[in-house]
């Protein structure tokens, strides 16, 4: 009932559309328009669409909606999970039972999303953000991200100001803690460098946390000094050794 009231807040709040990415369904959910500083781009809704094509690798990854569905630790043991889904939509949430990172990765037409969801520190502090990845070589699923925008959470990350560690994020996705993969909803930009290769399962994907951290590693003291976070998507959760599977919803569902 709490999850069907937040999504009627959501398309209560849609008045409007701005330029859109368009994707091949028939149910359009279009970006809001809220009373504040934050505008909303739109990936059009990408929910249950057959796309009709198989992995092949060297070729990139194709299109459609990828979630985390498995987290392994250090010690091999790992946990599932399932993505948010309502009246055929994916999204985001804050609301969920268990402080753990959860993930989507958006494909359409070799144009890549990647939305997370973070507890960043002790008092398990949502941070919810997404990122366009820019493709470095398809032939190794390798990408580069230049900056986060982050939309739920507080003012903290952005600002790297501990007064505001307390002031939420004046976003729909905050206070609904609901956000639609392929809604590309405007919050606090931060800059960044991340290097991410994706490397293919016999299910999926999975990051190479190895890779990451290395490139982390080489950039991390210069983007220090120039106040722009580094490694932040997934440095969390390579940093502790885990191993983060992607598979594709329709096989979830």
């Amino acid at each position: 009932m709490k999850k069907t009231l937040l999504l009627l807040v959501i398309l209560a709040l849609q008045a409007c559309s701005d330029t859109t990415v368009q994707l091949p369904t028939d149910n359009v959910h279009k970006g809001s328009c809220i009373n504040s500083k934050l505008e909303t781009n739109t990936v059009q809704s990408f929910s249950d669409i057959d796309t009709g094509i198989d992995a092949d690798i060297g070729k990139g990854i194709p299109t459609g909606i990828y979630f985390s569905n498995k987290n392994c630790g250090s010690d091999k043991t790992c946990k599932n999970f399932n993505p948010e889904k309502i009246d055929g939509k994916y999204f985001l949430s804050k609301n969920q039972d268990s402080n753990e990172a959860t993930y989507y990765l958006l494909v359409k037409d070799n144009t890549y999303y990647l939305y997370s969801l973070q507890f960043l520190d002790e008092d398990y502090r949502a941070v919810g953000s997404w990122s366009q990845l820019k493709e470095i070589e398809e032939s190794d699923l390798s990408f580069e991200i230049e900056s986060i925008e982050q939309v739920m959470g507080s003012d903290y990350m952005g600002s790297y100001d501990n007064a505001n560690i307390n002031n939420a994020l004046n976003t729909l996705a905050n206070k609904s803690g609901l956000l639609e993969i392929g809604n590309l909803l405007e919050g606090n930009k931060i800059p960044t460098h991340e290097t991410i290769t994706f490397i293919h399962t016999n299910d999926g994907y999975k990051v190479d946390c190895k890779n990451y951290i290395k490139k982390y590693e080489e950039v991390a003291d210069e983007l220090f000094e120039k106040n722009m976070a580094v490694g932040f998507h997934f440095y969390y959760e390579c940093s502790n050794g885990n191993v983060i599977s992607f598979q594709d919803v329709k096989k979830l569902t």
